[in-house]
């Protein structure tokens, strides 16, 4: 029989209506034979009630900060309710299952409390249940360390839990059921013409999750991609119980003639130049080490030269980090004996991926192009072997998104079904 891993998010176990919707699903899955093991996140908005409640009872905004071991112990909470509640509305459904925590899957993590990393998952009761004829029920987003405290994977946790466990469990499918039909061209809230992605691959999804796409985490894919793992993305709100949504695997059937997979977004950032540093490596090399000292995280970097022996470095920040990225920037253009540091914040960074891009003339013109026709200024650009990056003003973010989408519609991945059919 075919093992599958199963996940439900936060939205798909949102109330008991959706719990009895989702034990019906893995009920029929059960009844055609599939071994099953599900991963369930917390439901709906426990997660944020939790952390709110520690703050009122800490005073502390972030109590994660001051008291991560008892964070983790509070956070995991709201996956064990939704793992034990989807468990019994399985029962009622005629079908044998048993509840799990992380620990109890032994998936095995190191010891950063609120954002740790899995180890090894042993997974020796789960298998046991699997052969008993029980589905599996595992609550996500956390594990157990070496030393056997509670930890939490951080953002996107039951997608890695789900992934590593397929990986683990060397399972035949792994899908995630989120609150829409699969992974979309570009934002549909933003981009009315958005389309569903059938196949993308896992070096594209990768870029994708790290430019801003929420339906997947970059953690869970990575961790697909270095162990062959397929998944399919689904939604939990269809009934339908035939396979579609999004497969995001090694090597997806693709036409020659698309050029784009899709467009992600990231708001929220920052620009910084630094003008008149002493050319060379050491400048920039200091910078970005004192930044990095700084807790500092750098997105886009490039460099210019000035002429007479100076050069110019730009790079970008999350707007968060901005004044203490303009404190250490300036700390590090008077130790130089530069001229001045220039700062912009209310930037978007807006990324294009597609692995068709690769060796193919004339698709940075034509994205500049695109941008300039609907006025939308660049303030900055980066680019890797599968994605171009373009920096635009925060308040133009949907305007760029949806020319640059109308630009390459005929060249990017996407069944031909817009939102507004849906």
């Amino acid at each position: 029989m075919p093992l599958v891993v199963q996940k439900f998010g936060g939205t798909s176990v949102g109330s008991p209506e959706r719990i009895q919707a989702v034990a019906r699903r893995v009920a029929r899955a059960r009844k055609r034979g599939d071994d099953l093991v599900v991963v369930v996140s917390a439901m709906g908005h426990t997660t944020d009630e939790l952390t709110e409640l520690a703050a009122r009872v800490t005073g502390l905004e972030r109590a994660g900060s001051e008291h991560p071991r008892e964070m983790d112990m509070l956070l995991t909470a709201g996956e064990r309710i939704a793992a034990a509640l989807l468990t019994m509305a399985i029962r009622q459904e005629g079908a044998e299952a048993c509840s799990f925590t992380g620990s109890q899957a032994a998936i095995i993590t190191d010891e950063q409390h609120t954002a740790a990393r899995i180890r090894e998952i042993r997974g020796g009761r789960v298998r046991e249940a699997l052969d008993e004829g029980m589905v599996a029920i595992v609550a996500g987003f956390q594990g157990v360390s070496g030393e056997r405290e509670i930890t939490t994977l951080g953002r996107g946790g039951s997608d890695t839990t789900a992934v590593a466990l397929a990986a683990a469990l060397q399972a035949d499918r792994c899908e995630i059921f989120t609150d829409v039909p699969g992974v979309f061209t570009a934002d549909p809230r933003r981009v009315p013409g958005a389309r569903v992605i059938r196949e993308i691959s896992h070096a594209e999804m990768l870029e994708m999750a790290s430019a801003g796409a929420q339906v997947m985490h970059a953690r869970a894919v990575d961790i697909a991609a270095r162990f062959g793992v397929d998944i399919r993305v689904l939604s939990s709100f269809s009934d339908d119980d035939t396979p579609s949504g999004t497969l995001i695997t090694a090597m997806p059937r693709a036409m020659e003639d698309l050029v784009l997979t899709g467009l992600a977004s990231s708001a929220g950032q920052a620009k910084l130049v630094l003008r008149g540093l002493p050319a060379g490596m050491a400048s920039s090399t200091e910078l970005l080490g004192a930044l990095a000292d700084g807790g500092v995280s750098v997105d886009m970097v490039s460099e210019a030269d000035e002429g007479g022996g100076r050069m110019q470095v730009q790079l970008t920040v999350a707007g968060d980090a901005l004044e203490r990225a303009r404190a250490v920037a300036g700390e590090v253009a008077a130790r130089l004996g530069s001229g001045t540091v220039e700062v912009q914040g209310g930037l978007t960074r807006i990324t294009l991926v597609g692995s068709g891009m690769t060796g193919r003339p004339g698709v940075y013109a034509r994205a500049y192009r695109t941008l300039h026709a609907a006025g939308v200024e660049v303030h900055g650009a980066s680019t890797s072997s599968i994605s171009i990056s373009l920096l635009v003003p925060a308040e133009r973010e949907d305007d760029a998104l949806r020319a640059l989408h109308d630009a390459f519609a005929l060249e990017m991945a996407g069944e031909h079904t817009t939102v507004a059919e849906r």
